[in-house]
């Protein structure tokens, strides 16, 4: 059974529709018109295709929730390639791809954010729960669908906030091995920023796997405490490169 599939395929229609109909076909040239339902249904129509093409070739993965994510980041590069492929320039279409994926993705927030409020100070919009106070002697656990073995993650001491570094992810994996850093940046590692802001926390990330470093380290602390410290911080992604 493929969720992806069955559950995202409505879902992503509906986001694709509502975020790229009425949209800019193209940056600074207006002549080329803006895209239409039609447009939008044709792009799918090539994604879904090119989805059941590469699936079965996807890799292995230990996890259910891993396993959603790499079929995600299977789709999610499908469909920009149908937009490429219909002359979208490269920086045009992720920006697309990612505000697709930002109304996908923010559901899962909603969930997250209601779950924080049920356990605070347990459950994070970021997908981890801590034990021990403020998270600073406690273990870090991702949550589905970021959970082990599909994601590995090492804990790390930290004086304010939760702190972990992740060493595997498999949709950077994925993203990397395609020859598209950049998309994975745009579309799903910049997400982490405003999912974190549903719970009222700040993330600050300096090193990322798909951009070639050995992990991607997770800081995050609650917004109030961060508001003036963060100006300074570089962060891996915000400038698509």
């Amino acid at each position: 059974m493929d969720i992806v599939r069955i559950v995202y395929r409505p879902w992503t229609t509906r986001v694709a529709r509502r975020v790229l109909v009425g949209r800019s076909r193209a940056r600074g040239a207006p002549e080329r018109g803006r895209f239409t339902r039609e447009d939008v249904e044709a792009f799918l129509d090539v994604a879904w295709k090119s989805y059941d093409e590469r699936a079965p070739d996807l890799p292995r993965q230990p996890t259910v929730g891993s396993t959603m994510n790499v079929r995600l980041a299977c789709f999610t590069l499908s469909f920009f390639d149908a937009l490429l492929a219909k002359g979208v320039a490269r920086e045009h279409a992720i920006e697309l791809v990612a505000d697709a994926a930002w109304g996908v993705y923010s559901v899962w927030g909603r969930f997250a954010s209601t779950a924080a409020r049920l356990a605070p100070g347990k459950a994070s919009a970021l997908g981890f729960a801590t034990s021990g106070k403020g998270g600073r002697k406690g273990a870090v656990s991702l949550r589905f669908p970021f959970n082990a073995p599909g994601y590995l993650i090492k804990t790390v001491t930290a004086e304010r906030g939760t702190a972990f570094n992740v060493v595997r992810c498999p949709i950077a994996s994925y993203f990397r091995d395609h020859g598209a850093a950049d998309l994975c940046v745009a579309a799903w590692c910049n997400l982490d920023y405003p999912l974190g802001e549903m719970t009222n926390q700040k993330l600050v990330r300096t090193l990322t796997l798909v951009q070639g470093d050995d992990h991607c380290d997770f800081r995050v602390f609650p917004a109030a405490r961060t508001s003036t410290m963060q100006s300074s911080v570089p962060v891996h992604g915000e400038v698509l490169r």
